[in-house]
């Protein structure tokens, strides 16, 4: 079938997005980002226009509001996760001299005839635990040191507001300049496909961000209350993994009660842990992920979990940022072609 001239179009048009988005994804991710932030504040904003506000005024309030409460958290969080992870970080070569203790007696018990060999494996496993723990902190300390890193993220910090803040006061208007260059033909469908993925955006991005806000706090607490050590940073990474369907639950689950049984080897510490996360599990099943997500939003978690990878894989940190908008968008469009390919001739025909 021969391609229309709009359909080439489209085609060029998505390449040289991509192709701009691979060029410069170095200095894309403040603007990304502030477009994110632009985009989950721009109801609120609506709203307050609603009862009277101006639209400077709205954006304004709501956006300096969100960094004070961003910057608020991030002051409180950050001295206790970095004192937790140089606590772990001292703790991990302990831990694995006794897997290595433990697995030679193993072996032993279970009658292998060379347990050596399984120790030398668990002593393989410390040794490169080893190296990527220094690694890590000669890394760490060279992107504190550099000139260039240091400048590069002051640029982040003091472009990522801006961009946020022209994002939210011009959104009207580039919403008309977009409806303004569509082809007039295609324009309702195109405005249709985009409030499809705009309604599909919004029930999973703002909402499984608060799922995740709220679930890292819950594993931290709970974690922190049963006395595990490290429970607030495993509880809160575990939180932020949840993004990905199933990836922050898991990680935290089998970190929590790896924490438990190398820390204290009680069993009544492991199942404490485990109950920490079915009651999580559970309350985010029935509770926060129908309420807050919805469970009609046509994004299939392993979609989701495919999409960032492949944009981290592809586009790094920016790739991550742009996953799920990307992943909505072709969910969309794949559901209007199967649509569309249902009522031709080519479905119809015998």
């Amino acid at each position: 079938m021969r391609l229309g001239s709009l359909s080439i179009f489209w085609i060029v048009v998505v390449a040289l997005l991509g192709s701009f988005l691979w060029l410069f994804q170095g200095i894309l991710t403040p603007f990304v980002l502030g477009m994110v932030i632009a985009y989950l504040l721009n109801p609120l904003v609506k709203k307050l226009q609603q009862y009277g506000w101006p639209r400077w005024a709205a954006v304004l309030t709501l956006l300096t509001s969100f960094l004070l409460v961003m910057g608020l958290g991030i002051g409180l969080l950050v001295p206790v996760l970095m004192r937790e992870a140089a606590q772990l970080a001292q703790d991990i070569p302990a831990w694995l001299n006794a897997s290595q203790q433990w697995a030679t007696a193993t072996a032993a018990k279970l009658g292998i005839s060379n347990p050596t060999d399984t120790a030398a494996v668990v002593q393989n496993i410390q040794d490169q635990a080893g190296n990527i723990l220094k690694a890590s902190r000669n890394i760490l300390t060279g992107v504190v040191a550099g000139g260039a890193a240091i400048l590069s993220f002051f640029s982040f910090l003091f472009l990522m507001p801006i961009v946020a803040f022209y994002m939210m006061l011009d959104w009207p208007k580039l919403v008309a300049r977009f409806n303004d260059l569509l082809p007039r033909g295609k324009a309702p469908t195109v405005n249709t496909l985009m409030g499809q993925a705009d309604q599909t955006l919004a029930g999973f991005i703002r909402g499984q961000l608060t799922v995740c806000m709220l679930l890292g706090l819950f594993y931290g607490i709970g974690l922190s209350l049963i006395g595990l050590k490290f429970g607030f940073v495993i509880g809160l990474l575990a939180g932020i993994l949840s993004i990905m369907p199933y990836v922050g639950s898991g990680f935290g689950l089998l970190a929590a009660v790896g924490v438990a049984w190398f820390t204290t080897g009680d069993p009544v510490m492991v199942l404490s842990a485990l109950l920490v996360f079915a009651i999580g599990q559970f309350i985010e099943g029935n509770f926060l992920t129908p309420k807050l997500v919805g469970e009609n939003i046509g994004l299939h978690p392993l979609w989701v979990i495919f999409a960032l990878m492949a944009g981290g894989s592809l586009l790094g940190f920016t790739g991550l940022l742009i996953a799920v908008p990307v992943a909505a968008v072709i969910g969309v469009l794949v559901r209007f072609a199967i649509a569309e390919y249902k009522k031709s001739h080519y479905y119809t025909a015998g």
